[in-house]
């Protein structure tokens, strides 16, 4: 997802909290993005302003905030890198389930989708996490 030049790391982190939070069927307000993200209302506002500019959603600070078609599949990549990231860690290195989720956090955005992809076969294409999770399916890279 990085190699996108209006995507950050930073705008990941908010695409995948979305992503979250909708497909749980949570609410998507600012505050609760903030409450997620563990930042004030007015820093996550401003974000997502910039989302909203580079197409990834539909956001008015007063009602849910959602993904467009191009921010979904965005945050469905995302989850899926993260969670066969999780995988990885879990079934591979060995790590503890508490563990994984946080080092996925930082790898997440250090892997290209060719690396997920091959630690995906690796894996055996997994369908849920080390959490019980299940990892979304990608039809196109």
């Amino acid at each position: 997802m990085s190699n996108s030049p209006s995507l950050t790391t930073t705008k990941e982190d908010y695409i995948r909290a979305i992503y979250r939070l909708e497909t749980r069927k949570e609410k998507t307000g600012v505050t609760h993005i903030a409450a997620c993200l563990s930042l004030s209302k007015s820093t996550v506002s401003e974000r997502l302003k910039e989302l909203e500019r580079d197409g990834f959603v539909k956001a008015d600070p007063y009602t849910e905030i959602s993904l467009t078609k191009k921010g979904f599949l965005a945050g469905e990549k995302l989850t899926f890198k993260h969670r066969i990231l999780e995988v990885f860690l879990y079934k591979t290195l060995k790590m503890h389930p508490d563990k994984v989720h946080g080092e996925a956090e930082k790898l997440e955005h250090a892997c290209s989708d060719e690396v997920i992809q091959l630690l995906a076969n690796f894996l055996g294409n997994p369908e849920t996490d080390p959490h019980g999770s299940k990892i979304p399916v990608i039809k196109k890279w």
